[in-house]
């Protein structure tokens, strides 16, 4: 399967995803107000997968700062993933986070509770 990738710019995050390991990375910071184009990317491009998925996905979130458009994007992106995780696959989130950053720390908690998927965090090093 063709990997999915959009460079980091100064208002949207780097995009990586990669079916052949099943490593879905999203980094940077996200101020776009139209992210629409980025949200159908990655959604089509996840229900690609989810038809021949690798045996484990770990989405990797190192996010600096999110915008209200970014946030709820980033929501629905979970909510795909757990739905594939509620039918047996194998979803890890890894949350990584700057040490001094406690609002990010909690984002990612806050997220944690809304879906089933385990979450693991981490600080960025």
């Amino acid at each position: 399967m063709k990997a999915l990738y959009f460079e980091r710019t100064e208002d949207s995050p780097k995009i990586f995803f990669d079916g052949d390991s099943g490593r879905l990375l999203i980094e940077g910071r996200s101020f776009m107000e139209d992210t629409m184009p980025f949200h159908q990317a990655m959604t089509g491009w996840l229900r690609n997968y989810f038809q021949e998925p690798s045996n484990k996905t770990v989405l990797e979130l190192e996010i600096d700062y999110l915008n209200t458009s970014s946030f709820k994007m980033l929501i629905e992106i979970l909510f795909e993933l757990n739905k594939f995780y509620i039918f047996g696959n194998d979803v890890t989130v890894k949350w990584k986070y700057n040490q001094y950053d406690e609002d990010m720390e909690d984002m990612g908690h806050e997220l944690e509770e809304m879906v089933d998927i385990p979450f693991e965090f981490g600080v960025l090093v």
